[in-house]
């Protein structure tokens, strides 16, 4: 027969396995919601990467690979070729700064989020890039900037796609997203093992101090996102200018983002912890009472 001291030494635990569980489901749900809220979400995508269009270095990028894309690529005779060159980067640089530019960038965003989510959900497929780009609806700006200028049809090119990190992903894409979109899950089975953790707790105000304490940890690991993601995207290797200013522009918003919203977990961790001791000392002036 187990003693009074063996069951409590059990239920002690029982609850910190459960509290640890839940921190993990926690972390793990957090996580997920934010990376299917800001870039499996279309919406979400667009808001986070439509800033990196208006940025001077790679507006330069984007212009000097426009130019080449038509020199090379849009099928005009070869006696254009040097006409055309310099008027394209001159009418790419022209339509950055145009009002027709932002919707055109947003378009290239949801072209290239649609071409990227279409891809990830075939898992046969290996996918030749994190993030394919398709610059289209700017180079049809720039065709039609230049064609204007010669007094004729400047055909866009027919690949004005941009690989964005060259790493085979083989079919891993589509299994993230279908994993970051349960998110509610996650966070919901994390609610219950707490709940868990407390009623099986022999001191319940302490185990909600740590539980609070592991959500502050949680919520510091997030803030300090602003550093590591950019120095992860700097290892994934590049394709090309645009690319490599693409990447690491969007690995800094993301970085930025999730400092940000790491922020709030912070709080509600001191607050449950802040709950966890007064709720313990409560307690204790009971058991003296």
């Amino acid at each position: 027969m187990t003693s009074p001291h063996g069951k409590e030494s059990m239920r002690t635990v029982a609850s910190a396995l459960l509290a640890l569980l839940a921190l993990i489901a926690t972390a793990g749900g957090l996580a997920c919601a934010w990376v299917d809220g800001n870039l499996v979400e279309e919406s979400g995508f667009i808001a986070l990467a439509a800033p990196l269009g208006q940025d001077a270095q790679f507006q330069e990028a984007l212009t000097a690979s426009v130019a080449e894309d038509f020199t090379t690529r849009s099928g005009l005779p070869d006696q254009f070729d040097t006409l055309v060159e310099p008027l394209v980067r001159d009418a790419t640089a022209a339509v950055t700064a145009s009002t027709g530019y932002p919707a055109a960038w947003a378009e290239v965003l949801r072209r290239s989020h649609a071409f990227t989510m279409a891809h990830a959900a075939d898992p046969t497929e290996p996918g030749p890039a994190l993030l394919t780009l398709d610059l289209a609806p700017v180079a049809g700006l720039v065709a039609d900037s230049v064609g204007g200028s010669l007094g004729i049809d400047v055909p866009v090119p027919e690949d004005t796609t941009i690989a964005i990190g060259s790493i085979e992903r083989s079919g891993a894409l589509g299994v993230v997203v279908d994993t970051v979109q349960s998110w509610p899950l996650y966070l919901a089975g994390a609610g219950v093992l707490a709940v868990l953790a407390l009623v099986v707790a022999r001191r319940r105000g302490t185990t909600l101090a740590l539980l609070g304490l592991g959500v502050v940890v949680i919520g510091i690991i997030g803030t300090l996102a602003v550093g590591w993601v950019p120095t992860a995207a700097g290892r994934v290797p590049g394709t090309g200018a645009v690319a490599d200013v693409f990447l690491g522009g969007l690995a800094d918003r993301v970085g930025a983002g999730i400092a940000a919203d790491s922020v709030p977990v912070v709080v509600a961790g001191l607050a449950a912890i802040a709950l966890g001791v007064v709720a313990q000392l409560a307690s204790g002036r009971r058991r003296r009472a």
